[in-house]
Order: structure tokens, then C-alpha cells, then sequence
């Protein structure tokens, strides 16, 4: 008679996300028809996270409206649905089907902000603010996925043809100076 050995509840957990990182990294080839939880969700998104250094807390995805404008994220009908909603009011909704994209959309906003926050704090004036924003996202897309960091390269370029970096701006800090020679 074989005996068959109780997995302990941390034996359970440490088997799911195995499983999960089976389903997320692609070596099941039905992947795309399995859909995540919320949990699973914030668990891949807390370990992309640490590629880039940023704490959890940074990166809450939240399963319901706060009303300030966060997103959140919705399952339905097989899709995966990036919700922005403030005062009640639905500003935007992206649905995707499969959970990288949902993913990539989710980091394009994180680091969108990390981006703002590191130009803020190395801003060169005179220079198109753009330009330090731009290329920190792209660094940090590319950290999480290199794919990911290529296509919102290809997204900048797009920006970029349709409103080219500004060359000897003057800036508000110019004006200002000029104003009182």
C-alpha cells in the first residue's frame, strides 16, 4: 500500500504558485484559457516589482473603485478589465485577454509615475523635461520585460513623431530671467 504524504498548508501555497508560475511563464501552452485570480495577479505584479526596487505597497492592485482615481482590476468573461474610476464616475476601461498585457498596462502606469518622479528630482533646465521622463521608462520597462521595454519605446517613438522633443525651450525659469534684464 503506498502512502500518500498530507501537504501541509504552506506545502499548498508553495505548490500553487509553482503552478502558477508553470501557467504565467508560459510552460503550459493553454495558458491563455486559464484565468488568474485577483491574488495570483498581485502576486506576479509584487514579484515584477521587485525587479525595479519598488515596494509592495507601491504596487496595490485594488479589486474594487477607491473613488480617487486609482485603477482596479475586474474579471469577467474571460477578460481581464484595468478600471479607473473617481467619484463614482468610470473614467476609462481597457479589457484584455490575456494577463501580460493587462500586466504591461498596469507597469506602463507605475513607472509612468516613477518616471515623473525621477525627472522631477533631475530636471536640467533648458532641456525638454521628456527626455529624462522618456528614457527612465523605457529603463524600467526594460528591467521588468524586454519586451515590454521595446514596445513602450515604440510607443515614445510614436509620441515623438507627432510632438518631437523641444530644442533650446525656453523655459518658465528663462522667461522669468529675461524679464527682469
Amino acid at each position: 500500500m503506498r502512502k500518500v504524504k498530507k501537504l501541509s498548508s504552506r506545502d499548498k501555497a508553495v505548490k500553487q504558485q509553482l503552478e502558477i508560475g508553470k501557467l504565467y511563464n508560459g510552460n503550459n501552452k493553454q495558458r491563455k484559457n486559464v484565468m488568474l485570480n485577483h491574488q495570483q495577479i498581485q502576486k506576479i505584479i509584487n514579484d515584477y516589482s521587485k525587479k525595479i526596487g519598488l515596494n509592495i505597497d507601491d504596487v496595490i492592485l485594488r479589486d474594487m473603485p477607491s473613488g480617487f482615481g486609482e485603477p482596479h482590476l475586474e474579471i469577467s468573461d474571460d477578460y481581464y478589465h484595468y478600471v479607473i474610476c473617481e467619484r463614482g464616475s468610470e473614467l476609462s476601461r481597457e479589457s484584455f485577454l490575456d494577463i501580460d498585457d493587462f500586466i504591461y498596462e498596469f507597469f506602463e502606469m507605475v513607472t509612468s509615475r516613477v518616471a515623473g518622479e525621477y525627472e522631477q528630482e533631475n530636471s536640467v533646465i533648458g532641456e525638454d523635461q521628456r527626455v529624462i521622463r522618456f528614457n527612465k521608462q523605457i529603463e524600467l520597462m526594460t528591467q521588468l520585460n524586454h519586451e515590454w521595454g521595446r514596445k513602450k519605446e515604440a510607443d515614445i517613438a510614436e509620441i515623438l513623431q507627432n510632438a518631437p522633443y523641444s530644442v533650446n525651450k525656453i523655459t518658465w525659469l528663462n522667461k522669468l530671467l529675461n524679464f527682469f534684464k
